[in-house]
């Protein structure tokens, strides 16, 4: 699945010379939390997003005053900017993560996870022609359907077998798959609990599995080790 096949494509933008007093009530009009900042070239040149905006002077106290005057540092001079500047331009946050239509949805979560963010916008040759954002993300996940399987226990026990090893490393030699009417006994030994936890949600997760009887064994050790 990739960008393209989710992403939304009536996009609401601002201008980075807009009053950020517009960009909050277009955001809250639209129900976002964010939107990309395009100049007049049609060029992404940021993101403004609600946590862009929490740091504005409208909700805080008035500064104390300080018997010494202290130097502001550039960081001070960056906050003091974003939280005083009234164009979206000054508000902003500049580096833009983005992505193209043929971008894999799960690099794109992945993206999302590891650098904390929200939303991507997708260009295409430099334009801006759609969005990703975790409800996004979200949906597409809730619309996709199991990984169709063999109907019959023997087709369901191979699928558990083959999937035990492929994702966890784990071969006959470890662990005994059998099923019947579409209950699932699993015996063996494995290492720790968290091994024990993944092959339960492995199993619960292959199409047609009806029930699940857990009679892995875990070492003392490693079971004293977990907890």
């Amino acid at each position: 699945m990739q960008a393209k096949d989710i992403m939304t494509t009536e996009v609401v933008s601002i201008s980075p010379a807009s009053n950020v007093r517009r960009a909050m009530g277009l955001m809250l009009a639209k129900d976002i939390s964010g939107m990309p900042v395009v100049d007049d070239t049609g060029r992404v040149c940021g993101m403004l997003t609600e946590g862009d905006l929490m740091a504005r002077r409208e909700i805080r106290s008035a500064p104390c005053s300080q018997a010494e005057s202290k130097i502001p540092t550039e960081a001070d001079l960056e906050r003091y900017i974003q939280s005083n500047g009234w164009s979206v331009g000054d508000v902003m946050s500049p580096n833009v993560i983005a992505a193209d239509p043929q971008s894999e949805v799960a690099d794109l979560a992945e993206t999302m996870r590891t650098r904390k963010i929200k939303r991507i916008p997708i260009l295409q040759n430099g334009r801006l022609v759609g969005i990703v954002s975790r409800r996004d993300v979200l949906r597409a996940m809730s619309e996709a359907t199991q990984e169709a399987v063999a109907r019959g226990d023997d087709a369901v026990r191979l699928a558990i077998i083959t999937r035990l090893h492929a994702d966890l490393g784990l071969g006959r030699e470890n662990i005994e798959v059998s099923v019947g009417n579409a209950q699932v006994l699993v015996e063996g030994e494995v290492e720790t609990e968290l091994q024990r936890k993944a092959v339960k949600v492995l199993v619960e997760g292959v199409c047609g599995v009806a029930g699940y009887v857990d009679k892995l064994r875990v070492p003392s050790r490693a079971a004293g080790q977990d907890a």
